[in-house]
């Protein structure tokens, strides 16, 4: 009787799980990262993604991409060293991440020191994030690039910032000032010198960071003064360049600066669900799903306009540049806009702009190579350009037993006796030598190639065609686009 009543609990554990569990291909299907926060500074990008990670890219002098060096990464590069991270921030040349526990961690410019007499990249190599003591408990994170606002859970803000030592300007001290007088804060945004709060009750709250009078920042102890931009039914806030765009419950956007008396209405933009900020430029969603951008500061004749192939969008963040990010309903993480130095990893050149306006482009996936089966790490930056994967000399050709070498033409009597850059891959008994000439000459086995071989050239790093090079030495090449693996060698022609 007992083992009978131990079978049929059995069988019922048996149906309850396979009622409760998906089958087949959906069982084993692991959920697809999205993007949870994404920003943007003056050149460069970070985003938080639903595992807790962050990567960075973009112009990267100062350190803001994360990845431990100063050079431009084209491609993004994950952040190591945080986890849980539910929001990201940047601004000018600097980034903060806020994680899950309310805690905050900041890299870039007065973050990230320099690291002398590192053996590979004695002058290129970077701290990571810090993370910053005196904030605790955090549920918002805003930031101009110099100074930050962190709003805590319980509704309050504390400011900060980096001070500079006067006799060593690379001694930097981070310090943190409570900004009282307004409570419920739900969010914020720095506008110049003042903080602009957002309460829970819809009002939008004006406190000044700065002692006028003394001509520093504010201290504790200073006279506060509040003031009012709106009292109620305002949903979010951007700002830029003292300019501040309000959100109402409505739809309607709202605009102040300091020539203005009161808030004006913005005309030509109905229906908003979300706006962020650029350099000079507002950024819209609306609530049908697609993207708008104003250049508000171009002129009066320049009236609002849609970002191409914007439809489905869900989320859009902004940047201290002259580019935005968007995400569909699926999860796809798109940019579009100008990025200088490749703020925008979109691997389409410095912008997204064609002939008829901007087009949303997707981001690019962080890349991992292997070479052999066996995973493979270079500080220098890959790039995908056209559609194809580049990477620079001190990369994977040594891993691969590819010798690289770079040498001078003779004097080419066709172009004035000039000396052209020679560039030559060896591998195995195959070779192929490009003479960097216009137009580019390809030579593979010492006979001149029709084939189409580019060479691409970035700010800070002559780039090379991985695929095409691997092709035509017979090389194993498996990149996929999905994932970002890149594989290579033996292991991967298998």
């Amino acid at each position: 009787m007992l083992l009978r009543k131990t079978v049929i609990q059995l069988i019922v554990c048996i149906l309850v799980v396979s009622v409760f569990l998906p089958s087949g291909k959906e069982a084993a299907a692991a959920p697809a990262l999205k993007v949870v926060s994404a920003s943007g500074g003056s050149a460069h990008g970070i985003a938080a993604w639903s595992d807790g990670t962050v990567t960075g890219w973009g112009y990267n002098k100062q350190g803001q991409v994360g990845d431990g060096t100063s050079i431009n990464q084209y491609v993004p590069r994950r952040v190591e060293g945080l986890s849980g991270i539910v929001q990201v921030a940047a601004g000018g040349n600097t980034s903060f991440a806020l994680s899950g526990g309310g805690e905050v961690w900041g890299w870039g410019q007065a973050y990230s020191s320099f690291i002398p007499n590192d053996p590979i990249l004695p002058d290129q190599r970077r701290g990571g994030p810090v993370k910053l003591e005196g904030l605790q408990d955090v549920s918002f994170l805003t930031t101009d690039g110099s100074k930050g606002i962190a709003v805590k859970r319980d509704g309050t803000a504390m400011l900060w910032y980096p001070s500079y030592d006067q006799a060593d300007s690379t001694l930097v001290q981070i310090r943190y000032l409570a900004l009282e007088g307004v409570s419920g804060i739900k969010s914020a945004v720095i506008n110049g010198n003042d903080a602009l709060f957002l309460t829970g009750a819809g009002s939008v709250k004006q406190v000044s960071l700065y002692n006028s009078v003394l001509n520093r920042m504010r201290l504790e102890g200073d006279p506060v003064s509040i003031g009012t931009l709106a009292s109620s039914s305002i949903t979010s806030m951007a700002a830029s360049q003292g300019e501040v765009f309000l959100l109402r419950s409505d739809g309607q956007i709202l605009r102040w600066n300091k020539g203005l008396q009161a808030t004006s209405p913005v005309a030509n933009l109905n229906g908003v669900y979300q706006l962020q900020a650029g350099f000079y430029r507002l950024y819209v969603l609306k609530k049908n799903g697609t993207v708008w951008q104003w250049n508000y500061n171009s002129g009066a004749q320049v009236k609002p306009f849609q970002v191409k192939d914007g439809a489905g969008i869900t989320n859009i963040w902004g940047s201290s540049g002259n580019f935005g990010f968007a995400q569909r309903k699926e999860g796809a993480f798109l940019g579009w806009g100008e990025g200088f130095d490749s703020g925008l990893a979109t691997g389409s050149g410095t912008t997204t702009r064609d002939e008829e306006g901007y087009v949303l482009a997707p981001v690019q996936h962080p890349l991992t190579f292997a070479v052999n089966g066996k995973p493979l790490y270079f500080y220098g930056t890959a790039a995908v350009i056209d559609g194809k994967l580049y990477v620079p000399l001190t990369s994977v050709f040594k891993a691969l037993g590819v010798q690289v070498s770079r040498g001078i033409s003779n004097p080419d009597p066709k172009l004035g006796n000039y000396h052209f850059t020679v560039w030559s891959f060896v591998y195995g008994n195959s070779t192929i030598q490009v003479k960097v000439s216009d137009p580019l000459e390809l030579y593979i086995n010492g006979k001149k190639s029709g084939r189409e071989f580019k060479i691409g050239s970035l700010p800070d790093s002559t780039m090379f065609p991985l695929e095409d090079i691997c092709g035509i030495l017979g090389i194993g090449q498996q990149w996929n686009k999905v994932t970002g693996e890149v594989k290579l060698g033996t292991a991967a022609a298998q």
